[in-house]
C-alpha cells in the first residue's frame, strides 16, 4: 500500500484488538481499531474547523500517543503533515511557521523547559495565516469528543504527505517535500528488510518528528501490523525497563545511544531476549560497537543502515541476516538507484572507490519548499539526489559510509547541526569579530560543537554560550569555545575549517575560559 489510510483502514480490519500504539509514560495503549477510529474523529473535528486537503498543519510535541494520531488524521484529511523540531526556541518556531505556511499549530503546552504554548502566543501576530492553534493537554480531548463524522479523502500516493524540516547549509532549516508514496515504500520496504512482522513490538530513542520517527518507525509499524512503542526521552536503564516489560523485538537509534547501553552498568540486570532486530543511523558506525551490541543485548540482527530526510529516511538497509550488516549500510531498497560520483566532476566511480553518494528513485523528496534555487542544487541530472556524504559502494553492491561530508555539517549523537546557524547567533554579540564553527571529535557523541573566535574584546565562555541557548536548542550549543587571533584561510578567502579541526586536536588553540 502506497498511502497511509489504506494501509490504517487494512490493520483495523486484520488485526482490530491488537496493540498497535504503547506509550508506557502515559500508560497510553490504542489498537489498531482504536488508532483508527481516533483519527478518524480528530479529522473531523479538524474538518469542521475549515482545514482540509493541501492545507499545512503543523505539530510541536514529545513523543506521546497523540503524535502518531495526529499524523494519521493529516492523511485521512490530505493535509500536508508538518512535524516541528522539539528543541525550537523562540526563533526557530518563528521561522518555521513562517516559512511553512501552517494553518493550523497542535502542540503540547510544554516539554521540559521550552514553554511551546507560551513562545507561539507571543508569535502569534506575526503569523496571519496561523488560524488554529490547538493544545494537546486541554483542546485535543475536546475535539476528539465532538464525534464530527468524516470520510477520507481518496488516497493519492503521489500527493504531498510531509513537509519535513532538516538543516540547512545558510542556517535556517530546509522542509522537504515528501510524497504519502515515498514515505510509505521507505517503511514498508526497511521494515521488511530488518524482519518486522504482524505482533512484533518496535521502540526507538530516536524522536518522532524526524524522518526515521514518524516513517521508519511509525509508518513501518502500520504498514506490517506490528507496535510502536514510545518514549519521551531517552535514558538507558528506562529504555531497558521499556524493552523487558514490552517484550520489544525490534529497537531502533544511534551509535551514541548503543554506546551508552552498552557499557550502562544496569544492561545485565535486565532480560533483553526478546529483541530480533535493530537499526543504528544518524552518524558514523563503529562496527565493533554493533557487534558487541548484536552478541551482549542480544540483539542478533541488528543493522548499519544509511539514508537522510530528503530521501523519505533510508536509501539502505541490510537484509536481516546479512553478514556484513554491521560494515557496511547493505543494498539499495527496491527501487532506489545508488551511485558514488566524483564531487567535483559528477562523473560515476568505479566500485571501491570514494565519493559522493547519490540516489535515485521515488523515494526522493519532491523538493525544498520555497526554495527552489536549493532543490535544483540538490536535485540534479535526471532527479539524483546529492547527499553530500562520501562513501563507495562495494563489488556487490553494498553501501560503506567513508570519507566524512562534504559539507560541514556536525552530527553530534545523531544530531545534525549546521554551523552557519551557530554563526548568525555568534555574531550577534559585539565581543566577536568574527567566528567558525566546526565538529570536535568527541568519543561518546561522535562530534560536539566547537567555536572559533577572533575577539573585539574580552568576554567569557558562558557568556557566549548563554546568548546561544537562549536563541537555539542546547544541543547546538558550543561545547568548547577557542580562541584565535587569526584563522587559516583558503586561497580565496574563506575560513578553512578542516585546519581548525586539526588544530583542536593538536590543542594548538587557546581555550577561551
Amino acid at each position: 500500500m502506497l498511502h497511509p489510510w489504506p494501509a490504517l483502514e487494512h490493520a483495523a480490519k486484520s488485526w482490530p484488538d491488537a496493540d498497535a500504539l504503547i506509550f508506557p509514560h502515559q500508560t497510553a495503549c490504542r489498537s489498531f481499531a482504536q488508532y483508527r477510529a481516533e483519527a478518524l474523529a480528530l479529522a473531523g473535528a479538524l474538518s469542521a474547523r475549515g482545514i482540509g486537503a493541501g492545507d499545512h498543519v503543523a505539530l510541536l510535541a514529545e513523543n506521546r500517543v497523540e503524535w502518531a494520531v495526529v499524523q494519521m488524521a493529516c492523511a485521512a484529511l490530505g493535509a500536508v503533515f508538518v512535524p516541528f523540531n522539539t528543541h525550537y526556541r523562540k526563533d526557530d518556531l518563528a521561522y518555521a511557521l513562517k516559512q511553512s505556511d501552517a494553518k493550523a499549530l497542535i502542540c503540547s503546552t510544554q516539554y521540559r523547559s521550552n514553554p511551546y504554548l507560551e513562545n507561539v502566543t507571543a508569535l502569534r501576530p506575526s503569523l496571519p495565516l496561523l488560524a488554529h492553534v490547538i493544545t494537546l493537554e486541554e483542546d485535543y480531548p475536546r475535539l476528539i469528543a465532538e464525534g464530527c463524522s468524516f470520510t477520507p479523502v481518496t488516497p493519492d500516493p503521489l500527493a504531498v504527505a510531509a513537509l519535513l524540516y532538516t538543516s540547512g547549509t545558510t542556517g535556517f532549516p530546509k522542509g522537504a517535500l515528501l510524497s504519502h508514496r515515498a514515505m510509505m515504500m521507505v517503511a514498508t520496504n526497511s521494515a521488511t528488510r530488518l524482519g518486522l512482522s504482524a505482533g512484533d513490538r518496535w521502540t526507538s530513542i530516536i524522536p518522532l518528528f524526524h524522518c526515521a520517527g514518524c516513517i521508519l518507525n511509525l509508518l513501518g509499524c502500520l504498514s506490517l501490523g506490528a507496535a510502536y512503542v514510545g518514549v519521551p526521552s531517552f535514558d538507558p536503564e528506562n529504555m531497558f525497563r521499556i524493552i523487558e516489560a514490552e517484550r520489544c523485538t525490534h529497537l531502533s537509534g544511534v551509535p551514541t545511544s548503543y554506546l551508552a547501553m552498552l557499557d550502562h552498568p544496569a544492561r545485565p540486570n535486565h532480560d533483553l531476549s526478546s529483541l530480533k532486530a535493530g537499526s543504528c543511523g544518524g552518524a558514523d558506525c563503529n562496527p565493533d560497537v554493533l557487534r558487541r551490541c548484536a552478541a551482549d543485548f542480544p540483539m542478533p540482527g541488528l543493522s548499519q543502515v544509511y539514508g537522510q530526510t530528503e530521501g523519505g529516511t533510508l536509501f539502505v538497509c541490510p537484509e536481516l541476516d546479512d553478514p556484513l550488516r554491521w560494515e557496511t549500510a547493505g543494498k539499495a531498497l527496491p527501487d532506489y538507484e545508488l551511485r558514488i560520483v566524483n564531487p567535483e566532476t559528477l562523473q560515476p566511480l568505479r566500485a571501491g572507490e570514494i565519493g559522493e553518494i547519490q540516489a535515485k528513485g521515488p523515494m526522493v523528496m519532491a523538493g525544498y519548499y520555497k526554495k527552489p534555487e536549493a532543490t535544483a542544487e540538490t536535485i540534479i541530472d535526471g532527479d539524483w539526489l546529492r547527499t553530500g556524504d562520501l562513501g563507495y559502494l562495494r563489488e556487490d553492491g553494498r553501501l560503506v559510509i567513508a570519507g566524512g561530508r562534504l559539507r560541514d555539517m556536525i552530527i553530534r549523537g545523531g544530531e545534525n547541526i549546521y554551523p552557519a546557524e551557530i554563526e548568525n547567533v555568534l555574531q550577534q554579540h559585539d565581543a566577536v569579530a568574527e567566528v567558525a564553527v566546526f565538529g570536535v571529535p568527541d568519543d561518546y557523541y561522535g562530534e560536539i560543537v566547537g567555536a572559533a573566535v577572533k575577539l573585539a574584546r574580552p568576554v567569557a565562555a558562558a557568556e557566549l554560550q548563554a546568548l546561544c541557548a537562549a536563541r537555539i536548542a542546547k544541543f547546538k550549543v558550543p561545547a568548547v569555545i577557542f580562541m584565535v587571533e587569526r584563522f587559516p584561510l583558503t586561497p580565496s578567502g574563506k575560513i578553512r575549517k578542516v585546519e581548525l579541526r586539526d588544530w583542536a586536536k593538536e590543542n594548538r588553540m587557546e581555550k577561551l575560559a
